[in-house]
């Protein structure tokens, strides 16, 4: 009897911590419910550093813009210094090779937001390369530095048309360059009627804070310049874009179209390089 007793008040008891236990887990299931329904693209971008800075005047259009391939001319390369040989490539690409590895002014890496040595390093390239004032430093990757052009209008962006990419060994020196230039960078003709539509810089970080590329307290910084894109052209086109580079690891281009469909595209330079030995290897194989 007594046992009987001591059993019942054993499973009370255990009834009595179950309820309790019930009673503390749903209103913690409630409140993260509640957070999660709450975690909006507006709440994320409260935290996001750098968006309250941003703009939300519509700057820029989806107005299309085109270019023309410079041809390179053995006269104009006589201006550089002598110590290189140049291989001009259907007149539009320009092969530079160093007779003896040049040593470069800066030591690799180097943070690119210092000024000495970024200033030191586009004065090599303005020695070594034909308008080489025209081409800013955007990052290395493996033995390759990359440069792309800033024309006029602004800021060319992963373009192969308007690229400069230096090669150097594994003492940091370098040994060549190929260049590509272009010239007469202006808006296309709208043959087709567009609509032409304007875009803010806080409108193109909210469509990547919708997709999830941006999350809370991340950092952004934004700049303005042309992405390229295929047109069924002889001339290089560019359309307007905003560069969003994400926590100074990640870039995002929002390119305008002529259509008026933004379109979010994510770039890195291994990609990109891949990309252009692809092309070659393929020109290689159809010219054999």
């Amino acid at each position: 009897m007594q046992w009987n007793k001591i059993k019942l008040t054993f499973i009370l008891a255990f009834l009595v911590l179950n309820v309790y236990l019930v009673i503390q887990l749903f209103p913690q299931e409630e409140t993260e419910q509640i957070g999660l329904e709450t975690e909006t693209p507006a709440s994320v971008l409260e935290s996001v550093k750098g968006y309250s800075e941003l703009s939300d005047e519509e700057t820029e259009t989806n107005q299309q813009y085109e270019a023309t391939k410079m041809q390179f001319k053995k006269k104009e390369l006589e201006e550089l210094p002598g110590n290189m040989n140049f291989d001009i490539n259907s007149g539009t690409e320009l092969v530079a090779t160093f007779e003896e590895p040049e040593r470069l002014p800066v030591e690799l890496p180097f943070d690119k937001d210092t000024t000495q040595s970024l200033d030191a390093l586009n004065g090599f390239i303005e020695e070594y390369v034909l308008h080489g004032e025209d081409y800013t430093y955007w990052g290395r990757q493996g033995n390759k530095m990359l440069f792309f052009q800033e024309t006029d209008k602004g800021q060319t962006y992963f373009s192969e048309d308007s690229l400069l990419m230096v090669t150097i060994n594994e003492d940091y020196q370098v040994t060549g360059y190929t260049q590509t230039y272009i010239e007469n960078f202006k808006k296309s003709e709208n043959e087709k009627g567009w609509e032409v539509n304007h875009y803010s810089e806080k409108q193109a970080v909210k469509a990547l804070t919708a997709k999830q590329y941006i999350e809370r307290g991340d950092t952004i910084e934004v700049e303005k310049g042309f992405y390229p894109i295929i047109e069924l052209s002889s001339k290089p086109n560019y359309t307007p874009a905003y560069k969003i580079t994400v926590n100074d690891t990640k870039h995002y281009f929002y390119l305008m179209l002529p259509d008026n469909n933004p379109y979010i595209r994510q770039q890195t330079e291994s990609a990109f390089i891949s990309n252009l030995d692809l092309e070659k290897e393929t020109e290689t194989e159809d010219t054999q």
